[in-house]
Formats: C-alpha cells, sequence, structure tokens
C-alpha cells in the first residue's frame, strides 16, 4: 500500500464524526499535503528509514490536532437545528400519521378490520421509516465512502423481506408453514452476499474467495425449499453436495490465480530493483 493510500486511510478514521463541509476538506487537505511533503522529504533524506519508520513519523508530525476536528463537529444543539434532521424528523411524522388515519378510516369503513390493520399497516409504517432512514445512512457512508454499517443495513433489508416473505406465503398464498420457514434459511447466505456487495462495489476490494461461502450457503436454503415443496428429501441433498463441490473447485482455481498474481508482482519487483 502506498503512502498516500495510507494516509488516507489514517485521515478517514479520524474525520469519520466530522460531518461533510468546506472547512472540513479544506483540513483534511491541508494534513494529507504536509504527510505527504513529509514522507517526500524524509524518503529522499540519507537516513534509510523503512517505510513503516516514515509512516510513523509523518504521522507524529502532525501533533495534536483535536480541537480543530472538535470544532468541525457537530454539537448536539447543531444537530437539532439543522435542515436535514428538521426534515427526517417531518418526513417520519408525515409517514406515522399517514399510516394512523389510513388505519382509521378502513377500521370504521371495513367490519371486522381493527385487528387485521393493526397486523398490517403499523408493522408496514415501521418498515417504511426504517427504509427511509437507513437509505439516508447509506446514502451518507457512500457519499463519505466510510462503510462500518453498509453491509449490516443490507443484511437487515434481507432480514425484513425474508420475514415478509413468510407471512405472505404463508397468510397471502395460504402455503402451508412447514413450507415457507425456509425463508429464513437464506439469511446466512445474504449475510455473505451484504459483505460481499459491500467489499466489492463501495470498498473497492476484489476478495474473489466470497464465492466459495456465497455457493455453500445458498445451496443449503436451494435444497430446503426444493425439498419442502416436492417432499423428495433424499435424493435432493445432492444439490448441497453440488454447492461444497463447486465452491471447492472455485477456491482452488481463485488461490492459484492469487499465488500466480503474487509471483508475478514479487519477480517484478526483484527485476525492477536491479
Amino acid at each position: 500500500m502506498s503512502f498516500l493510500e495510507r494516509f488516507k486511510a489514517y485521515l478517514d478514521k479520524q474525520f469519520r464524526l466530522v460531518p461533510p463541509s468546506k472547512e472540513a476538506a479544506e483540513l483534511r487537505e491541508s494534513m494529507l499535503g504536509d504527510l505527504m511533503s513529509r514522507a517526500m522529504d524524509l524518503k529522499q533524506s540519507k537516513a534509510e528509514y523503512s517505510d513503516d519508520e516514515i509512516y510513523t513519523r509523518c504521522i507524529d508530525s502532525l501533533g495534536d490536532y483535536t480541537a480543530m476536528l472538535n470544532e468541525l463537529r457537530l454539537k448536539p444543539l447543531d444537530t437539532v437545528k439543522s435542515p436535514r434532521f428538521q426534515r427526517g424528523v417531518l418526513a417520519s411524522l408525515s409517514i406515522v400519521l399517514f399510516a394512523v388515519v389510513l388505519y382509521l378510516i378502513l377500521g370504521v369503513a371495513i367490519k371486522g378490520f381493527w385487528g387485521i390493520g393493526a397486523y398490517t399497516i403499523f408493522p408496514i409504517m415501521a418498515v417504511a421509516l426504517y427504509a427511509v432512514f437507513s437509505a439516508k445512512v447509506l446514502e451518507h457512508n457512500v457519499k463519505l465512502k466510510r462503510h462500518y454499517t453498509t453491509d449490516l443495513i443490507i443484511f437487515s433489508y434481507g432480514v425484513i423481506l425474508a420475514i415478509a416473505l413468510f407471512f405472505v406465503l404463508w397468510l397471502a398464498a395460504g402455503i402451508s408453514p412447514g413450507i415457507t420457514w425456509v425463508s429464513f434459511t437464506y439469511l446466512p447466505f445474504w449475510a455473505v452476499f451484504s459483505v460481499a456487495v459491500t467489499t466489492f462495489f463501495l470498498r473497492k476490494k476484489r476478495i474473489t474467495l466470497f464465492i466459495a461461502p456465497m455457493l455453500v450457503t445458498l445451496g443449503v436454503p436451494v435444497y430446503l425449499t426444493a425439498a419442502a415443496a416436492t417432499g423428495l428429501w433424499h435424493p435432493l441433498w445432492l444439490i448441497i453436495v453440488a454447492a461444497v463441490l463447486a465452491s471447492l473447485v472455485y477456491g482452488i482455481f481463485a488461490l492459484n490465480s492469487k499465488i500466480r498474481k503474487s509471483e508475478e508482482a514479487y519477480a517484478e519487483k526483484k527485476e525492477s530493483e536491479r
């Protein structure tokens, strides 16, 4: 990893609680410039410092900048006064008010709706609120390139989808709970998938070995779904075996490719040092 990448990663951690602003961007760029300038000076000096020593000395050269970061962080009162916070409160109140009014109207107009409405409208309202605010968090994460909670939020969407699918298939489609319960067996796959999406597309890290656990965690729920729907438990267990074998084969090819690339990179490094 180059000095620029290491310094950017360091500043990402230091500025994680600082909201985006012109002042924050200017301070960040100034600190990054100072770090790179100091690194180049140490690299060109007569003293033979290792990269880790140069990195440590550059970070130490920044001194104590906590006060500057504290000035840029939003205070609790500033957060309440911000238009973004106020719009969020108004949006949530609008969703709640709409759900309550709809529930009352349908309860009066439709006989016997009170109990059914409470089990449908208010869960939908809660999901809508969660979707609105989690989408804001995801937008914030993508904008700042900080994904501490991104994969967790994506996984939570899978949990909501599994719960909704269970009740829709059971109560709306009339399918037995002995079959619809398999919707929850997809959650391990969704967990791995959420981490893979965040890693590949947002963190820009190509970890191809994610494919192997995805195949295994998908093979089990596919087998349970097919077996529960058809009753053919015995022959369909081959689905799990096929998923495991496919993941092993893929893992072997992925590891061989990674080893080959590492050897090529090492050979190129040795060649350039000559």
